[in-house]
Parts: C-alpha cells; sequence; structure tokens
C-alpha cells in the first residue's frame, strides 16, 4: 500500500508537507502542491478520509439545502456556492428540503458528528428549536429564535423600487401577489416596502396573498383579477410566478405591458449567460452565495456570529414594463 513516505519521497519533499497538501493547507506553494499531487496520481495515492477527519475533526465537506434545486435561483445560488468551494478543493453535499424538515435535522446531526463542517440553508421549514448558535449554520433570508447568523438582500428596498418604478412608467392602480411560506423570512419585506412606497407616493396597493403551495395557480390569478379588476401594475413574490403569470395573461388575451405592466424579483438566469426578458428585481444571488461561504468559514473558526449580511438589489428592465420616454 502507497504511504505517505512513498509520495513524499516521490514529490522529493517532507511526510508534513504531504500531510498539508491532503489537509487542504494555505502553508504550500503552488509549484510544491502540483509536485505533491502529481506524485499521488502517478502512485494512485488515495488519503484515508476516515482517520483524516477523525484527526482534524473537519470533513472538508459543506452542506447546502435549498427548497427546490429545479428552482432557477436556488440552482444559480448552489452553482456559485459550488464554484468557490472548488477553488478551495471543498466537497458540496446538495439536498432539497421542501417535502419536511427531517432533511435539515439530519444534516445538523451531520455537523455534530463531523461528517460535514457547517451548512448553508435556504429553508421554510420548522426547524427553529433544533437550530443552535454554537453550530455553524448560515440561513439564507431567514433569521430563527435564537441568533443564527444569516445571509440576505435588501428585500424591503426592492419593494420600494418595484413600486417607484411601476408608478413612474404611469401605473395608476398596483396590485401585489404572493404565495406566502409556512415561516417568517426576510422576503416578507418585498411586501411592505412597496406597499410603503406606494403610499408615499400616493397610491394604495392590492394585495392577494395564499399560503403555499399555489395547486392551481389559473385559479390563483382568476380570484385575483376578479376582484381587482384595474390593475394595471402589478408585483409578483418572485419570477418564477411572474413568468406563471405571463403565461396566464397571454392565454387571457391580456398584453403586457401595455395592459398591464408586471415586475417580478431575483432577476435569475435561466441559464448561464441568458437572462429573461422577465423586468425584475435583481438579487446579487452570486455575491450572496460568496457572503454566505465567508460568514461559514469565520463561524467553522470558531467566530461569533456577526451582524446579518445584507446586499443591495437593483432594477433590471425588461419587455414587461413600458419604457420610459
Amino acid at each position: 500500500m502507497t504511504t505517505i513516505r512513498d509520495i513524499a519521497r516521490e514529490a522529493n519533499v517532507g511526510t508534513t508537507t504531504v500531510s498539508r497538501v491532503i489537509n487542504n493547507s494555505e502553508k504550500v506553494s503552488p509549484d510544491t502542491r502540483k509536485r505533491v499531487e502529481s506524485a499521488m496520481k502517478k502512485l494512485n495515492y488515495y488519503p484515508n478520509e476516515y482517520a483524516r477527519v477523525l484527526k482534524s475533526k473537519k470533513s472538508n465537506t459543506i452542506a447546502v439545502s435549498v427548497p427546490s434545486i429545479w428552482h432557477p435561483f436556488f440552482s444559480e445560488f448552489v452553482y456559485h456556492i459550488e464554484k468557490e468551494l472548488r477553488k478551495k478543493n471543498i466537497r458540496l453535499m446538495i439536498s432539497s428540503n421542501n417535502t419536511d424538515a427531517q432533511t435539515e435535522l439530519e444534516f445538523l446531526d451531520m455537523i455534530r458528528q463531523n461528517k460535514v463542517d457547517g451548512i448553508i440553508a435556504l429553508t421554510y421549514q420548522n426547524i427553529d428549536k433544533y437550530v443552535s448558535s454554537n453550530i455553524p449554520f448560515v440561513s439564507i433570508d431567514r433569521y430563527f429564535t435564537e441568533k443564527v447568523a444569516y445571509v440576505t438582500s435588501d428585500n424591503y428596498h426592492g419593494g420600494e423600487i418595484a413600486a417607484e418604478e411601476l408608478i413612474k412608467r404611469g401605473c395608476k392602480n398596483l396590485g401585489f401577489i404572493s404565495a406566502i411560506a409556512p415561516q417568517k423570512n426576510d422576503t416578507l419585506k418585498r411586501k411592505n416596502g412597496f406597499v410603503d412606497k406606494a403610499k408615499e407616493l400616493g397610491q394604495e396597493v392590492y394585495i392577494y396573498q395564499k399560503p403555499e403551495p399555489i395547486l392551481d395557480y389559473n385559479q390563483f390569478f382568476d380570484d385575483f383579477f376578479a376582484t381587482y379588476t384595474d390593475c394595471d401594475g402589478l408585483l409578483a413574490m418572485n419570477d418564477q410566478t411572474a413568468l406563471i403569470l405571463l403565461k396566464y395573461l397571454d392565454q387571457k388575451g391580456i398584453n403586457v405591458p401595455d395592459e398591464l405592466q408586471v415586475i417580478g424579483y431575483d432577476g435569475f438566469h435561466y441559464f448561464e449567460g441568458y437572462e429573461t426578458n422577465l423586468t425584475s428585481i435583481k438579487q446579487p444571488i452570486e455575491e450572496m452565495a460568496q457572503a454566505a461561504l465567508t460568514m461559514l468559514f469565520k463561524l467553522i473558526d470558531g467566530a461569533v456570529i456577526e451582524e446579518p449580511i445584507v446586499l443591495p438589489v437593483e432594477f433590471k428592465p425588461g419587455n414587461t414594463t413600458k419604457t420610459i420616454k
């Protein structure tokens, strides 16, 4: 069996240097690291991960939990997490948590058992009483009763921007539609900012919300437009809802943006390098991923929980709102 001594002899370095490369230490120069990794590959050497975890008490693995990997916002977020971890040679474990809270609880147990070093979670499940401030856990858009590290974007200001842009484009009767997650989270501030800015500018807002999940969006939209027949400017809680709405409006023969202007929220990519033509409030998804990782690594190293990181949002014009002349 190939040993560390064999690798050290092949790479012409000491065994300590080989150990540092295996443990991804920053105390190794790029040239030396490359030489050691080449020797490991040549001799077909694979580190004993179980022994390494026991010795270092670190698994070199980060877990990310999101409601659904199919949702473009969540998948883009995970993409940026994975890209950053790959640079550090850290493994990523991904899970969807849209069914129940058990997945998150299993992840929390993994931390306690040293199977993963920390978790980044975007969750709306009821795991509040299981989350402790003494484990490396970073939440996205969600706060808990106990102080937990979390990263979000400026949801309140995003709502303000949407109201201002719709009114600027001539809308007189604003609406807000949303499916509401069961747990309190920072995204609810989008509605507050939208309503407050509209009132400041002399307008009221039609608010239509239903608890998640919405099983029949056609009925959801039918009910809204039957109640608010004169709505001419609409903010959807997220881009996914807005895109479903656009399909509905097309089927109903309602012209966007001439008859109804629509703004989504997220500004995600369908795939890299391609964006929808939807007008949206764009979240800095890549920066949110980077900030979450930075915060998580600090917690893993024993740092105390900092204040929440709130990142700026911006207006992304598209074809679903009118052009200001």
